[in-house]
């Protein structure tokens, strides 16, 4: 068996300058430069670590990073307010602000999505 002292996920973007940009002051977490990468420290727990690929990035065609917040309608205001654009997806029913509701929870959250400067996927979901 495998010893293993800690663990953490990552995920890479093009340009790490703009990542450090959205992640620190765009949605306002602690995000670091680590010289190897950034380290995206989100709850306390181990963080995330963003590290750089330049042309070689590929955008995950996944969530890489569910942020999860009191109030989806507040944290959609606060991201168009800094200029973020919320992601539509085809035959997911959406609201007029991109949000994703569903009125049983065993359906789902209530969630939207959107990209990070190198088109990684994101979302805010409603605690």
């Amino acid at each position: 068996m495998v010893t293993i002292t800690r663990a953490f996920s990552g995920f890479s973007v093009d340009d790490l300058a703009a990542a450090l940009t959205f992640y620190r002051d765009t949605l306002g977490l602690d995000a670091r430069d680590t010289g190897m990468g950034l380290e995206l420290h989100v709850t306390g727990g181990e963080p995330v670590f963003v590290y750089p690929k330049g042309e070689a990035h590929k955008p995950a065609t996944y969530t890489v990073l569910n942020l999860v917040v009191p109030e989806v309608d507040v944290a959609v205001a606060d991201l168009k307010a800094a200029g973020v654009q919320l992601e539509r997806y085809e035959g997911l029913h959406q609201d007029a602000d991109g949000v994703a509701r569903s009125t049983d929870p065993s359906q789902g959250p209530t969630i939207a999505w959107f990209c990070d400067p190198a088109r990684n996927v994101l979302s805010i979901i409603q605690a």
